[in-house]
């Protein structure tokens, strides 16, 4: 028999805790654990060697754009502006920092429920404000002189933005709530979409009146505070919560255990979704090495982890060359298909280690030539378009026959890629000859 509720009106009081100091507590915690973990990477030589470098250009490139902002930002509109504060805001869940033993004994007081329920309201809306803040207060150079928005425009919208904001959160934590699979994502898909662009069409109309900025933001906390009661009034929901804090925490320090082995998913499918008929990548000229080769890159554009990787590569290869001065800018470009080819080949190499491809007896030479021909081409794409950004700014800032670089990147992509990829697979075999 299951042991029923206390009455609501019961004290909301164990000893010297209630809902809000406990919840306070465990929030406290989480980021005290979450600053543990990343403390186990972040040591001494990584800071001063990477993360203060990165803090002082990004900070000195965003000094100098403020500083000096481009004449054609004057033109700019404001709605992209306010869309990307909008874009903001979907980060984020409604937390109530649940655990599994609160089943035992909290959770079946519906007073100390219903406290956890609105103190996660607050850290949300805190949170939500203190997001919106810091966005308005690193735009404010450009929002104030070049748009002509006041200090009072400016905090009103960080206020409208934290509201609607709020009131996503409590309307994702409905849906999810609701529905499962792909009706959740039925749900979720025209639902944010119509929050993002609607929010953004009210913002940019009333960016100049804090008064209508404000009377909007009211409007949506009026909302979020309805789906906050319908939400206190439901029952059931700490498995829902408890799979949402672990969600989070995984979130945080998912990318300290990225090179880590990673759990293997529990196949959904009878066959994949990409290549289902298993259609070959490369002609088979060579039964052993293109056999081998194609493998492999079919087993990486099916992986969503491996092709995330490769797309971080790409935006992030992308930023350092659109960022910096054209001569750096080749420099970067020369030694970005290393990093690639390295990462490829580390890949490569846990795939090779697989029980299942470990069966077959490869041959050196079919191996290196597989995985030098299967790299080349995943890679290849990537270095192509970071060449081809570089042509484009050549062209852009020189002009006239500088824009034959445009054609000559493709070209000197593919050979220079090449000869990365003919250095990392000369110095594996060494290093395998070694060992």
């Amino acid at each position: 028999m299951i042991p029923q509720e206390t009455a609501p009106d019961e004290p909301k009081r164990i000893g010297s805790f209630t809902p809000a100091r406990l919840f306070a507590e465990r929030a406290a915690a989480f980021w005290k654990a979450i600053w543990g973990c990343w403390r186990t990477v972040l040591d001494w030589t990584v800071c001063l060697y990477i993360l203060l470098p990165g803090i002082f250009i990004a900070v000195g490139t965003y000094r100098d754009f403020m500083r000096d902002p481009p004449a054609v930002l004057a033109e700019f509109p404001l709605y992209p502006i306010l869309l990307f504060l909008t874009l903001l805001q979907l980060a984020g869940k409604y937390r109530t920092f649940a655990e599994a033993g609160d089943g035992l004994f909290l959770y079946r007081n519906s007073g100390w429920r219903r406290g956890f329920g609105r103190m996660g309201f607050v850290y949300g809306g805190a949170s939500r404000l203190l997001v919106s803040f810091a966005a308005a207060a690193a735009l404010s150079p450009i929002l104030l002189p070049v748009f002509g928005l006041s200090a009072a425009s400016l905090a009103a919208l960080a206020v409208y933005y934290a509201a609607a904001g709020l009131l996503w959160t409590m309307l994702r934590d409905r849906i999810a709530l609701s529905w499962r699979g792909w009706r959740r994502w039925l749900a979720s898909l025209p639902a944010g979409a119509a929050f993002v662009f609607g929010a953004a069409e009210l913002a940019a109309k009333g960016a100049a009146n804090p008064g209508m900025t404000l009377l909007l933001g009211a409007a949506f906390l009026a909302a979020a505070c309805l789906l906050l009661l319908l939400r206190l009034r439901k029952r059931g929901t700490l498995l829902h919560e408890i799979a949402t804090e672990n969600e989070i925490y995984a979130a945080f320090v998912g990318w300290i255990l990225m090179d880590t082995l990673e759990k293997k998913p529990i196949p959904r499918r009878s066959k994949p979704i990409l290549f289902s008929r298993s259609q070959p990548l490369l002609k088979h000229r060579n039964n052993d090495v293109d056999r081998l080769a194609d493998s492999w890159m079919k087993s990486v554009v099916r992986r969503p982890d491996l092709l995330k990787q490769l797309l971080y590569f790409l935006w992030a290869g992308a930023a350092a060359i659109a960022l910096t001065p054209i001569p750096l800018a080749v420099i970067v470009w020369l030694a970005l298909p290393f990093l690639v080819s390295a990462s490829l080949r580390r890949q490569w190499k846990q795939w090779m280690s697989e029980p299942y491809v470990a069966l077959f007896d490869w041959q050196d030479a079919a191996e290196k030539e597989a995985s030098r021909k299967a790299a080349l081409r995943l890679a290849l794409p990537l270095v192509l378009l970071w060449a081809l950004l570089i042509a484009l700014r050549i062209g852009w800032t020189i002009g006239g026959w500088a824009w034959l670089a445009v054609a000559a990147a493709p070209v000197a992509a593919y050979y220079w890629l090449k000869t990365v990829s003919e250095i990392t697979a000369s110095f594996a075999a060494s290093r395998r000859r070694r060992e």
